[in-house]
């Protein structure tokens, strides 16, 4: 299958029946290939688009990278804001958890009632997530991983690229000429998550090409249950 405009559309469509329909979309746009296949998609979309960038100030090229989303984000004609945040690297709980409290703390703060926050997770973040909260030792909320709609602040925040692989967003973004930043710290082996990225996850596509698809729909199926039970205790709440 291949992603295309339209694909997305439908799924946004079909979110609005958990979600209402938005005032605006505001994407975590980091400048990467997910986040500027998104905004390319979505630019001229009728519900207007804003592109926010999250300056963390932890590599060298930060300063570029800024100036290359704003660029980008003006050739579609899309509103641009830029955050810089300081990331507590003492905090304790390591480098990627402090940079993610930091970036959804300023996203958190760009939001309006009505708005839904777009992520550009794909289907293999949805696995990766799955594998290392099974690694951490997690319940059958860990298992059900990233979740494509749920309440955000004064909006929702949405997921719409869950159901699609890297490799559809990577050809899309090459026949519509779309220059990406690579951020080098994606390849550093010493994050659990990149470990999983480029050691155990292509061992796994190599026995099973569809394992991306088997995950997410094993995170669909625990994701069912937990909401299940929730309402079951909610139910008995009441009685």
């Amino acid at each position: 299958m291949r992603f295309t405009r339209e694909q997305l559309l439908e799924r946004l469509a079909a979110f609005e029946y958990q979600a209402e329909r938005p005032n605006r979309y505001v994407i975590a746009f980091s400048g990467g290939l997910d986040s500027s296949v998104l905004a390319h998609a979505l630019a001229g979309a009728e519900i207007p688009v804003v592109a926010v960038h999250i300056d963390h100030g932890l590599q060298a090229q930060s300063e570029e990278w800024s100036r290359h989303c704003e660029a980008f984000a003006a050739s579609l004609g899309i509103e641009f804001r830029r955050r810089k945040v300081e990331v507590q690297l003492e905090s304790g709980k390591g480098p990627e958890a402090s940079a993610r409290d930091a970036r959804y703390s300023a996203l958190h703060a760009e939001l309006e009632p009505g708005d839904w926050l777009m992520s550009a997770h794909h289907r293999e973040d949805q696995a990766e997530t799955l594998l290392l909260n099974l690694v951490r030792g997690t319940g059958p909320a860990g298992i059900a991983g990233i979740g494509a709609v749920r309440r955000y602040g004064p909006g929702w925040l949405v997921r719409p690229l869950l159901y699609f692989d890297r490799a559809e967003l990577k050809e899309y973004a090459e026949a519509e000429g779309i220059e990406w930043i690579e951020d080098p710290s994606n390849a550093d082996k010493r994050f659990d998550r990149n470990f999983l990225r480029h050691e155990i996850l292509p061992r796994l596509k190599a026995r099973w090409p569809d394992i991306a698809t088997r995950l997410q729909r094993s995170a669909l199926h625990a994701s069912e249950a937990t909401s299940l039970r929730i309402s079951f205790v909610a139910v008995a709440l009441l009685l």
